[in-house]
C-alpha cells in the first residue's frame, strides 16, 4: 500500500495527515511545534503518524508542506542581509512606495522600514523602454565597484529590478550573470523571473521580499530534505504555494515568496473541497489556530484570487487565494490598555511560553486560558490528554493582569476577552463578505483550526450565517486540505491596449506563448503534460485608473462576441466591488494571466449511513459550562463516537483529539454523511 502525508506547520502545533491511497482512510495527528527550527516538529510528528500506524518509510510516495519559514522571516524582519540593484534614479522607489496608507487620519501610523536599507540600494546606468526597447546599454564597468561593496558588507542576497524588464530582461540577465561568477554563494532574484509585470513599486518590493526570504527556505528545505533522507524517505518533497497549488521544493527555494501563505492557503483548499462534497458552493473559511485568525470566501464553488496582497505592510504582488489574516488565536494575549479598556491581541504567546495555562512558563492571560476558565476546553483532554494543561495557572493570569484590576469576577473577565477576540473576527469575516460586496447571511460558514469551532457559533449569531460546518478534523483541516491541492503555476503579461484595437487572434498569439513557457518548465519539473489544464483571464480597468480587475475568459478560441462578454463583465464587477460603473467609457487590458493546473490525485470522502438521531453511545459526562453570566449543566460527547444522523440539543460540548466544538443553547447539531458536524440556530432560524 502506499501512502501520502501533508504537514502543516502552525505557530503552536505542527499537523499531520495521512493517506492511506488504496482504502482512501485518513489518518491524522498533532504535535507542538518548534519555532525555532520548525523540521524539528515536521519530523516528529511524521515519525509519530509513521510509527503509528506502522508504515515503511518506502512506502511513502507523496510528502506535501505547508510551512511559514518564509512568513516568519518577513513578520519578524530576520530575514538574509539584502541588497538591491536597479536602474539609476530608482533606488527610492522602495522607500518612497504609494501614497496611499491603511488608515488615512492615524497621525501614530508608521510605515515598516524597507527590507532593503538605503545602503544596501545600488544604482546601475541602464534603461529598456515600455516597449522593450533598449535605450541606454547596461554600464558594465559600474558593477565592479558595487561587487566590491556588497562584499565588504556581507550581503547575503541580492534582488536585481530594472525598469521594465517585464518587456526585455537581457540586463537583468546580464547582472545575474556577472554576480553568479564574481561572487557565487550569493543568492540573486530577478524581477522578470518572480513578477515580469508591470508597476515598479510592487514589482520592486515583491522582488526584494523573494530575495529576502529565500536564503531561510533554501537552509530550511535542504535541512528536511537532508532529514527525511536519513529516515529512510525518498519522496519528492513539495510545497504548498500562496496560490493554493503545489511546486516542487526546488521551484520555492527560487520562488520561496511563492510560500509567504502556504498553510493558510491548505485551509481554504480544504474548504473547497469541502464544498464541492456538500454541494454548498457559497461558504466562508475560517481557521483559527494558536496565533492568528485567516479568513477566506468561497462564491459559487470558487475561491477569491487576489495579485497583490499586504503582508506585515509589504506590498506581495504575486497570484495567491484572497486571505485576511488578523492576529486572532488561541494564544492571544489579553490586556489593559492605558485607558482601562480591555484589548485582544494581536500579540500572542506562542507555542513557547503559550498560554499561561499550558504550564511552560507564560504568564499573561489568553484566548484559550479564558475558555479553560469558563469549562469550554476540558483540562484533561488537550491533545486527547497527551497535553498537561494547569488550569490553576490560568485562572491566576487571569484574575491578576485583569479580574482584579477591573473589579469583576475570573469569569466576568474571561467572558470579556472572548467578546472582545470575537469582535476582531467579526470585523476580519466583514473584510473578506461585506466590504467586496458580497452578503455573509448567504453563506455557511466553516470553522476549523484548533480554536475555531469555539467560537464559530458566536461569529455567525453576530453575522447573521443561519450554518455552521465542522469538518470532522478541524485541527487538522489545512493539511487535509493540502492532500487536495493540485499543481499550479501562474504566468502573466503585461500588455497595454485600448478596447478599440484588442483583437482575439492576437490575444490567442500571447497565450500560446504562455502556454509553451508553462508546459516546459512543467515537464522540467517532473510533472505529466496530459494532466495540465489551463485558466486563462485579463485584468482590465478604465482609462487612467491606477488598478484594475481580474475578468475570466474562455478555454476556446477567442471571438468578438468573447471580448464584448469580457468588457461586459468587467462592467458588471466593477459595480458589484464600487457599487458603480461607467458602461458609456471604454475599457484597457493590462496584463493577460495564465495558470497551468496539474489534477493530482482527487481525495475522496467516505459517505456513511445515516444513523439514528440519538446520540446517547457518544456521552461522556456533564460539566458546568459558562454561557453568558452563568454556569450550565452542559452534557460532553465524544466525537469519534457520533455518527451519522445524531443530532445534539444544545447546550452541549463535543470533544475530539485536535479541536473541541460548543453547541450554544437554542442551538442544535447534526451529523451528516461526511461526519461533519452542521449546527444551526445561529442566524435565528
Amino acid at each position: 500500500m502506499s501512502y501520502r502525508i501533508a504537514v502543516d506547520t502552525g505557530g503552536t502545533f505542527t499537523d499531520i495527515a495521512l493517506l492511506k491511497e488504496k482504502e482512501g482512510r485518513v489518518k491524522v495527528e498533532k504535535v507542538s511545534s518548534t519555532p525555532q527550527n520548525p523540521a524539528l516538529a515536521v519530523m516528529r510528528g511524521i515519525k509519530k503518524i509513521m510509527e503509528k500506524e506502522k508504515i515503511e518509510p518506502s512506502s511513502l510516495t507523496y510528502l506535501l508542506h505547508g510551512t511559514t519559514v518564509a512568513t516568519n522571516a518577513l513578520l519578524e524582519l530576520k530575514g538574509a542581509t539584502t541588497s538591491l540593484l536597479t536602474t539609476r534614479g530608482f533606488e527610492d522607489v522602495l522607500e518612497i512606495g504609494r501614497q496611499t496608507r491603511p488608515s488615512l487620519y492615524d497621525s501614530s501610523f508608521q510605515k515598516p522600514p524597507p527590507v532593503v536599507p538605503r545602503d544596501l540600494r545600488f544604482e546601475v546606468s541602464e534603461r529598456t523602454l515600455y516597449d522593450g526597447s533598449i535605450s541606454q546599454e547596461l554600464r558594465f564597468e559600474e558593477l565592479e565597484d558595487i561587487i566590491k561593496e556588497i562584499e565588504e558588507k556581507q550581503v547575503e542576497s541580492v534582488a536585481i529590478c530594472f525598469i521594465h524588464s517585464y518587456r526585455n530582461p537581457r540586463h537583468e540577465e546580464l547582472v545575474k550573470e556577472v554576480l553568479a561568477r564574481e561572487l557565487p554563494h550569493l543568492f540573486v532574484s530577478c524581477s522578470a523571473d518572480v513578477l515580469p509585470e508591470f508597476r515598479e513599486y510592487e514589482r520592486m518590493s515583491t522582488v526584494c521580499i523573494n530575495a529576502y526570504v529565500m536564503p531561510a527556505i533554501k537552509r530550511y528545505l535542504e535541512y528536511l530534505e537532508e532529514e527525511l533522507r536519513k529516515e529512510g524517505i525518498r519522496s519528492t518533497l513539495y510545497i504548498m504555494q500562496s496560490n493554493g497549488g503545489i511546486i516542487t521544493s526546488g521551484v520555492a527555494r527560487e520562488q520561496s515568496a511563492r510560500t509567504l501563505l502556504s498553510g493558510p492557503a491548505g485551509g481554504v483548499i480544504a474548504g473547497l473541497h469541502l464544498a464541492k462534497n456538500i454541494k454548498n458552493k457559497n461558504i466562508i473559511t475560517m481557521d483559527m489556530g494558536g496565533t492568528s485568525l485567516d479568513v477566506s470566501l468561497i462564491y459559487q464553488g470558487d475561491p477569491r484570487y487576489s495579485t497583490e496582497s499586504y503582508i506585515g505592510g509589504y506590498p506581495l504582488k504575486l497570484p495567491m487565494i484572497e486571505i485576511h489574516t488578523i492576529g486572532a488565536g488561541g494564544g492571544s494575549i489579553a490586556r489593559l490598555d492605558q485607558g482601562g479598556a480591555l484589548k485582544v491581541g494581536p500579540e500572542s504567546a506562542g507555542a513557547f511560553p503559550g498560554p499561561a495555562g499550558y504550564g511552560k512558563g507564560g504568564t499573561e492571560p489568553t484566548v484559550t486560558d479564558a475558555n479553560l476558565i469558563l469549562g469550554r476546553i476540558n483540562p484533561s483532554f488537550l491533545l486527547g490528554g497527551e497535553m498537561e494543561i494547569h488550569l490553576d495557572k490560568a485562572r491566576e493570569a487571569v484574575e491578576e493582569k485583569l479580574a482584579r484590576p477591573l473589579n469583576i469576577t475570573v469569569e466576568e473577565a474571561a467572558e470579556g476577552i472572548l467578546k472582545v477576540v470575537n469582535a476582531n473576527m467579526v470585523r476580519g469575516i466583514r473584510v473578506v463578505s461585506v466590504e467586496k460586496g458580497f452578503d455573509p447571511r448567504e453563506f455557511s460558514l466553516v470553522a476549523f483550526g484548533g480554536a475555531g469551532p469555539l467560537h464559530a457559533p458566536d461569529l455567525a449569531r453576530e453575522l447573521g450565517i443561519k450554518e455552521v460546518i465542522l469538518p470532522p478534523n478541524p485541527g487538522i483541516n489545512s493539511a487535509l486540505g493540502m492532500l487536495a491541492a493540485d499543481v499550479r503555476r501562474d504566468y502573466v503579461l503585461t500588455r497595454i491596449m485600448q478596447e478599440k484595437v484588442i483583437d482575439g487572434y492576437a490575444l490567442e498569439e500571447l497565450f500560446d506563448e504562455m502556454k509553451e513557457e508553462a508546459l516546459e518548465e512543467l515537464r522540467r519539473e517532473g510533472f505529466d503534460p496530459d494532466i495540465i489544464s489551463f485558466v486563462r483571464s485579463a485584468d482590465l480597468r478604465y482609462p487612467r485608473q491606477a488598478y484594475e480587475i481580474n475578468v475570466s475568459l474562455s478555454e476556446e478560441r477567442l471571438t468578438k462576441d468573447d471580448i464584448k462578454e469580457m468588457v461586459q463583465a468587467y462592467h458588471q464587477l466593477h459595480r458589484q466591488f464600487y457599487g458603480y460603473n461607467r458602461e458609456e467609457s471604454s475599457i484597457e487590458l493590462v496584463n493577460l494571466r495564465l495558470a497551468a493546473v496539474g489534477k493530482m490525485k482527487s481525495l475522496k470522502l467516505e459517505e456513511n449511513e445515516l444513523q439514528g438521531v440519538d446520540p446517547s453511545r457518544a456521552f461522556l459526562t456533564y460539566r458546568s459550562v459558562y454561557f453568558e453570566g452563568g454556569y450550565v449543566k452542559t452534557p460532553v460527547y465524544q466525537r469519534d463516537k457520533l455518527e451519522a444522523g445524531n443530532e445534539i440539543q444544545g447546550p452541549a460540548v463535543i470533544e475530539q483529539l485536535d479541536s473541541t466544538l460548543i453547541v450554544f443553547p437554542q442551538e442544535k447539531a447534526r451529523v451528516d454523511s461526511l461526519l461533519n458536524i452542521l449546527i444551526t440556530g445561529t442566524g435565528g432560524v
